[in-house]
């Protein structure tokens, strides 16, 4: 009998809700360092994270032992087939070191399965691919159609997100400090997006928040393309301003031939390179 389970990196934004509904999924932790000291995603507040984004702050891949312990234990658990999920590998080294700790215990393991898979995206782009995987799985579908499920879907799912302000994209490197002085000077908010070699790219440079959301939405409307679809719209920080706008679009998104919408946070390690008021969507076309 197969028993399939997932495990996935914080990167990418599993809502808690679905984290909470199935059993067969681990997250292992993504860090974020702060004046030099360590910390695992969950293991300090988004508050803590805002109160010291002014100061030496970075982000890094999981401990290697985090992800052999994740795998491990479910192995120990009775899952002899193991699918892992990460965020875009040309945005982090996190899938290299997946599957490198997960080829070494293939090895050792000649009677268990892992299939390591990129999903090409990032956040809550991420997270509906992993929320459908764990569909199938409790479909019992088998576990090849599973990765052919999984690998379509990926062809099928985007985010698009508004980052408020360019400064902390410019601290990454991610973007020139020039064009981050002049997008502030000039209220830019780019809409941002991740392309199908699974690499950030602008989508748009719009002034001012309210162009920029709707701008957004359009977006969202040309990618589904009249087709069915599961949607997570997402922010960070705790800016009222900010949760009426993800509530509007929900709303929005409740008008359209939407199967399912999820509400959640992003994680620390993009909030570092963002910063707080970013608001995003993601959406996977079903049937595509």
């Amino acid at each position: 009998m197969e028993r399939i389970g997932v495990i996935v990196d914080s990167g990418c934004d599993v809502p808690k809700s679905i984290l909470n509904e199935y059993n067969n999924i681990s997250v292992v932790p993504l860090r974020t360092i702060i004046n030099g000291k360590e910390y695992d995603e969950d293991s300090f507040e988004e508050k803590f994270l805002f109160e010291h984004l002014e100061e030496k702050i970075t982000t890094s891949l999981p401990k290697p032992e985090n992800i052999r312990s994740a795998i491990e234990n479910m192995i120990e658990k009775g899952y002899n087939k193991i699918i892992t999920l990460n965020i875009s590998k040309k945005l982090s080294g996190t899938f290299n070191l997946f599957k490198m700790i997960s080829d070494g215990i293939k090895r050792d393991n000649k009677d268990i399965k892992i299939e390591n898979i990129d999903t090409l995206n990032i956040s809550i782009g991420s997270a509906l691919i992993v929320i459908k995987a764990l569909e199938y799985i409790k479909e019992q579908k088998g576990f090849k159609e599973i990765i052919d499920l999984i690998n379509n879907d990926i062809k099928n799912a985007t985010v698009f997100y508004i980052v408020p302000t360019l400064k902390y994209l410019a601290r990454g490197g991610r973007i020139g400090k020039v064009s981050a002085m002049l997008g502030q000077i000039m209220n830019v908010k780019p809409i941002i997006s991740v392309n199908e070699e699974g690499v950030y790219y602008t989508v748009s440079k719009i002034r001012g928040m309210s162009k920029s959301l709707e701008a957004l939405y359009k977006e969202v409307l040309k990618f589904i393309n009249n087709q069915k679809f599961i949607a997570g719209v997402v922010i960070s920080g705790n800016n009222e301003k900010v949760k009426r706008m993800q509530e509007d679009l929900i709303l929005r998104l409740k008008n359209l031939d939407v199967i399912k919408i999820f509400k959640s946070k992003v994680s620390s390690t993009l909030s570092v390179h963002t910063g707080p008021d970013l608001i995003g969507i993601g959406v996977l076309r079903i049937g595509g």
